[in-house]
């Protein structure tokens, strides 16, 4: 998984409070979901989330990380909208035939 999806999960987790939350929502399994957490922190290197039996609790750069994520997931998801509006077709169409070829 590259770092938009870790991002995604990221975000998911944290919007969900919880691993098993975020794996259920994301329909992927809990050691997916943990071994992604586990690789964006190694690729930033450094702690997002606090996690304990009591739950999950952002650290400072956790914090930052996930309101510049929330921004970014917001900016892809507006551009997809954007150009998928473009190939849509809309409107009202009129098809004349004589009565011989119907």
């Amino acid at each position: 998984m590259g770092l938009f999806d870790q991002m995604a999960t990221f975000v998911r987790v944290v919007d969900a409070g919880s691993l098993s939350a975020a794996a259920r929502a994301l329909r992927l399994s809990l050691p997916a979901v943990s071994r992604q957490l586990h690789a964006l922190e190694a690729d930033l290197d450094v702690k997002l989330l606090l996690r304990s039996n009591r739950g999950l609790q952002l650290t400072d750069a956790g914090h930052r990380f996930y309101a510049e994520s929330v921004g970014i997931l917001a900016s892809v998801e507006r551009a997809r909208a954007a150009t998928g509006d473009r190939d849509a077709i809309a409107g009202r169409l009129v098809v004349s035939v004589a009565i011989s070829v119907g």
